[in-house]
């Protein structure tokens, strides 16, 4: 028995008719130009409305089906957008519920890894992050830094972050504050506070960089962290009114590349507590659990910042940064987790 051979369309005529199609146009006048049978428009007019891809992609010939096409990826990114923290299985609810299509978990997640979604860690936006008034700080900062720069001063970067003992379980007790001092790219301090920074720990820093720079030669860059309020208080004092403050503008992490050092520091903390837990959960006598806790964050924190907070991880973290400087100065918008 001879095989029927049937003419092959290419897509942009299939995508032409069912576009016209979709917007309830003349689609058979279009089929007729393209010499289409007005049976086989309407076949791929059916087809479009069943499944609801109208993009005029040809169906699979052979093989396995595929059940999860591109128009029902394209509806779960649209769910995501408005809703990332959805689960797979509510997604593959979504999926059945909007196309009458069921499909897997496993099926959602390698749609979605083909379109380069990943699980991230969810981040909350804030509305005023991109306001023209922030843009406009963002911007003065960035012309404020290479201004400094440019008359060859020296910038210091003066930042905390906070540690969970039981961050491992993304639970617990907070434990104490961490400083990182950066002197351009070249070297590192790492200073163990208890508490916050404070104006009298900033009197403390600018008289150790005074043992070595002069102070009317220093940048000191502070983020808008609610313990850095009255630091300008610090700079008008005569002792140090030769030094000048550097304020980041509101909601800008993405221009202070401390946060990415801090970032890598972090999670080698967070592994080796994970390693020590059975350790951390006996507590000898006479010792109380706080003290015990905090023996063992301090026995992670010195040795691993030397360590992993090298001069070339400091470097990169502020080559990064350089990107959104330039966004900084054309005022465009920033997102959160940059």
């Amino acid at each position: 028995m001879p095989t029927t051979r049937y003419k092959a369309y290419p897509r942009h005529v299939r995508a032409h008719v069912l576009r016209v199609a979709k917007e309830a146009g003349d689609w058979k006048t279009v089929a007729d130009i393209y010499d289409v049978k007005e049976r086989t428009a309407w076949g791929w007019i059916k087809a479009a409305m069943d499944t609801g891809d109208w993009s005029g992609n040809q169906k699979q010939r052979g093989g396995s089906p595929k059940k999860i096409l591109d128009a029902h990826v394209d509806y779960l990114r649209d769910e995501l957008s408005k809703t990332p923290e959805l689960t797979l299985a509510q997604m593959a609810e979504l999926v059945e519920q909007k196309f009458d299509v069921t499909v897997s978990r496993e099926t959602v997640r390698r749609a979605l890894d083909a379109r380069s979604f990943t699980v991230k860690k969810l981040h909350r936006d804030v509305i005023n992050r991109n306001n023209p008034i922030n843009k406009q700080k963002r911007s003065d900062y960035v012309i404020k830094f290479y201004a400094a720069l440019a008359n060859n001063k020296r910038v210091f970067y003066l930042d905390e972050t906070n540690f969970n003992l039981w961050c491992s379980r993304g639970r617990g007790w907070s434990a104490r504050g961490r400083r990182a001092i950066q002197n351009g790219v070249a070297r590192v301090t790492v200073r163990l506070v208890h508490g916050r920074i404070a104006n009298e720990f900033i009197r403390h820093f600018l008289r150790y960089i005074r043992t070595t720079t002069s102070l009317d030669e220093v940048v000191v860059v502070l983020d808008n962290a609610p313990c850095h309020t009255s630091a300008k208080d610090v700079f008008e004092e005569e002792e140090f009114h030769d030094a000048e403050m550097l304020k980041l503008g509101p909601y800008s992490p993405m221009l202070n590349h401390i946060e990415n050092v801090f970032s890598a520091y972090k999670s080698a903390v967070k592994r080796f507590l994970a390693r020590q837990r059975p350790a951390i959960l006996r507590v000898p006598e006479d010792t109380t659990i706080t003290e015990h806790r905090a023996r063992y964050l301090e026995l992670a924190a010195d040795p691993l910042f030397e360590e992993l907070v090298t001069p070339d991880l400091c470097n990169r973290a502020f080559c990064h940064s350089l990107h959104h400087h330039q966004r900084a100065l054309r005022f465009e918008d920033m997102e959160v987790g940059m």
